[in-house]
């Protein structure tokens, strides 16, 4: 209970804190500090011999990276990417440089970055201890927790109802690795069922293949209310893990990476955060202060 109080306390000194810096100016913030080194590297050689940044996204990530009414990526990282590419423009020293769209999935996004076919993998990508041994990774652009949907007719209330149950999860993904772990370990009792995308496994648990689903809340409840299948399930309240979203790059280009972060942290002090934060995810009624705890955190002074 102290802990909890401990933390409290801290978050709102923290939620203060930030409301008083997210007031200050902008993204444009001293950039001439980025300016006094040029920046190099095999990546941003890369992106000056194309002339463009080129961004991979998962198009069944909502709100983070879906596609829009007009057919174009859109989304809550998207957003961020979009930011970073208009002042890679100004740090890069370039006068023109395009943007161009890598279509990918939950596998095929790690293919782009390593064969140098995307600079940029923006969609809801966890930072992972395993993850970093073969990528690099911007700061924390969003934190969530992992849970489960269950269909509304069953009598599953909390997480350890599950145990001996079968739940569906994402082939490949951290929750699937999470999941593993937690049934290897005797964390967890359930049979997991491995599916190729969301949809398969919303199905499973539609026709009761399955007892629950397991993955990021906010990226299910998206893909739940946007589905026919939404209204016949729901999620359990608890969370049993926190995802740590970022933007993921290759491992081997430093200078690139403290531009991506650079903007991060600057736009980090601005309204601008709030604003995309309020246009992806105010209608969802998430609480704000442990979102505003990390963009203060991260917003580094020059």
């Amino acid at each position: 209970m102290r802990f909890c109080h401990a933390l409290s306390t801290a978050l709102t000194a923290l939620t203060f804190a930030a409301t008083l810096l997210i007031g200050t100016p902008a993204v444009a913030q001293s950039l001439e500090a980025s300016e006094r080194a040029p920046l190099n590297g095999p990546v941003i050689q890369r992106i000056r011999e194309r002339q463009a940044l080129t961004i991979a996204y998962h198009p069944n990530m909502a709100p983070f990276s879906l596609l829009g009414d007009d057919g174009q990526p859109t989304g809550y990282t998207i957003d961020l990417c979009k930011i970073i590419a208009s002042q890679l423009v100004t740090q890069l020293d370039m006068k023109l440089m395009d943007i161009r769209w890598v279509k990918t999935n939950t596998r095929s996004r790690f293919d782009a970055i390593e064969s140098g076919e995307a600079d940029l993998e923006c969609s809801a990508t966890s930072n992972t201890l395993d993850r970093q041994r073969r990528f690099a990774f911007s700061l924390t652009t969003f934190i969530q927790g992992a849970t489960f949907a269950v269909r509304n007719d069953a009598n599953l209330e909390k997480l350890e109802h599950l145990s001996s149950k079968k739940v569906a999860v994402v082939r490949d993904s951290t929750t699937s690795k999470l999941l593993k772990q937690a049934i290897a370990s005797g964390q967890m009792q359930a049979t997991l069922v491995e599916a190729k995308s969301f949809e398969a496994a919303a199905n499973m648990l539609a026709n009761k293949d399955v007892d629950a689903i397991a993955g990021d809340r906010l990226v299910m409840f998206d893909q739940l209310i946007r589905s026919k299948l939404g209204t016949r399930f729901r999620l359990l309240p608890q969370d049993f893990a926190p995802e740590y979203y970022a933007v993921m790059m290759a491992p081997n280009d430093p200078d690139f990476r403290w531009a991506v972060n650079a903007t991060l942290s600057r736009t980090y002090r601005t309204p601008v955060i709030g604003e995309l934060f309020q246009r992806w995810f105010g209608s969802l009624n998430q609480p704000g202060q442990l979102m505003e705890a990390l963009y203060f955190t991260q917003a580094f002074p020059e």
